[in-house]
């Protein structure tokens, strides 16, 4: 019986002591297997963009929006593109319990300009607290901008901006920067050749400035972009576009889609002619049938911006302004913000992801993180 005691007794001093180890010194023991047990982050995982998020989250919490707040939030033009961004706006809007009204013009290019700035008149006239937009033409709503500014109402441009106007922040990529990553990845996969550029409007801001910025990449490389096609803002009219090109260059080397539909529109042309994997395809987006594309290999790269966040983030930072005020939500974003040309400390960068054939499946297991089906 003693001899059970002390075996008892001396269990206890043996547990009690590895209680006491201090914590360095059991991590220095575990850390490298755990550090092999332990899961990779996904690349496309945007933790800078989560972050600014909970820094948002934090600045708020505890607080109620005024009675009746409510945010618009209006798109360019209606493509399944948007539907990431449906999503983050509906997500914030059930978090902050404020209403996120998602909106968006139809018809024509030059039908779209006009109602949009219609419909920013209406957001002033009936009380909405903030206007997140993208902008159709960046100079055609600069008036109705400045009154709704000089209406107390923050405004803030996501995905195409309209820069010069009294807009007070712009949320989306560095397009210029964007189109430049999307050159070096045609100098890489197209190589040498001619190329043609598609997308809707001449007068878009975001498709001109991507432009720009992929003409300055491939300069100087083998790759001669041969034609940019319009359309308007019609899928049909980028197929039929897309099928031209093929006609009219039959040593056309590839495709460089700017707007989401213009891949799917120009990977549906490619294999109809029987040119899959021979005219190469540098995509905007990644649009349900674009990811289809890309698993047949139709499509060899997709310019994934992270439209989620522009439904996502852009609602947070305008439910964050109707609580604290301009200048503390600009004062909390300041670490995040970059200089857009001239303008200083008003664009927000999203960046944007390069999804290849090779890292497609970690793509794929992102917007499955994230519980949505493209970007």
């Amino acid at each position: 019986m003693k001899k059970n005691k002390l075996f008892m007794v001396l269990s206890l001093l043996v547990i009690v002591s590895m209680l006491v180890i201090p914590a360095a010194s059991f991590a220095e023991e575990t850390t490298p297997e755990a550090a092999a047990e332990a899961p990779a982050v996904n690349p496309y995982t945007p933790t800078k963009l989560m972050e600014i998020i909970d820094v948002l989250k934090a600045a708020t919490e505890g607080q109620k929006a005024p009675a009746g707040a409510k945010i618009a939030f209006m798109i360019n033009i209606f493509a399944p593109f948007w539907d990431a961004a449906r999503i983050g706006c509906f997500r914030a809007s059930q978090e902050f319990g404020v209403p996120v009204d998602f909106q968006g013009p139809t018809g024509t290019t030059a039908e779209r300009i006009l109602q949009q700035n219609s419909m920013i008149e209406v957001f002033i006239n009936n009380g909405y607290s903030a206007i997140i937009f993208s902008a159709d033409d960046p100079v055609a709503p600069k008036d109705v901008i400045q009154k709704a500014v000089d209406a107390g109402l923050p405004v803030i441009l996501m995905d195409s901006d309209a820069p010069g106007t009294a807009r007070q922040l712009y949320i989306g990529m560095d397009d210029f920067d964007a189109g430049k990553i999307a050159g070096a990845a045609a100098i890489e996969i197209v190589q040498k050749g001619k190329m043609v550029a598609q997308f809707g409007d001449e007068t878009s801001n975001n498709g001109q400035t991507r432009l720009a910025g992929f003409k300055e990449a491939i300069q100087g490389s083998e790759i001669e972009l041969a034609e940019v096609m319009y359309d308007g803002g019609s899928p049909e009219k980028g197929l039929s576009n897309a099928q031209m090109a093929l006609q009219k260059y039959p040593d056309l080397a590839g495709f460089f889609g700017i707007w989401s539909y213009e891949g799917p529109a120009q990977g549906q042309a490619v294999k109809e002619a029987g040119m899959t994997g021979k005219v190469k395809v540098i995509a905007w987006d990644t649009e349900p049938q674009t990811q289809k594309l890309m698993a047949e290999g139709v499509v060899q790269a997709m310019m994934a911006q992270r439209a989620y966040f522009y439904g996502y983030l852009s609602s947070w930072v305008a439910y964050t302004w109707t609580l604290l005020g301009q200048e503390e939500t600009m004062k909390l974003l300041d670490p995040y913000l970059t200089d857009k040309g001239e303008e200083k400390k008003v664009l927000l960068n999203t960046q944007v992801d390069v999804v290849r054939a090779e890292t497609f499946d970690l793509y794929k297991a992102y917007l499955e993180e994230i519980g949505i089906p493209s970007q």
